[in-house]
């Protein structure tokens, strides 16, 4: 949101989503959190990220990164996704393509908040 932060991808997504889990929401500040999968090597970040430690309770760790200036998210870095990590699809520069394909942790989902025509449904994370 400051543009202290900037990244780049070098990849096109591997998939679009919403996470209704119960870490994402309160992150997020909304019912779901929209992020991109991509591969970790395939983002540089420039500026000072700070990152929040998060202990979900499974006992994994996902590491929360976002701007320190500003507070904006960034990405998420879970233990359990492996080389797949997600970026937050609202700090994107140009994010109208924007199209999830997929939603996770349905289970969670705000009931007034309605499933996504033609998305894949996941009680968990997806596995890739």
């Amino acid at each position: 949101m400051c543009g202290a932060v900037r990244y780049t991808i070098a990849e096109k997504p591997l998939a679009t989503g919403l996470c209704h889990c119960n870490r994402c929401r309160p992150q997020s500040g909304s019912a779901f959190s929209t992020v991109i999968f991509i591969h970790r090597s395939a983002i540089t970040i420039t500026g000072e990220t700070a990152v929040f430690d998060d202990i979900v309770s499974s006992g994994l760790r996902v590491l929360r990164r976002y701007c320190p200036g500003c507070g904006s998210p960034l990405t998420t870095e879970a233990d359990v996704t492996g080389d797949i990590m997600f970026v937050k699809a609202g700090s994107i520069d140009s994010n109208e393509w924007y199209q999830p394909d997929l939603e996770m942790f349905v289970t969670r989902r705000r009931p007034w908040v309605s499933p996504v025509t033609g998305a894949t449904q996941f009680e968990g994370n997806p596995e890739f």
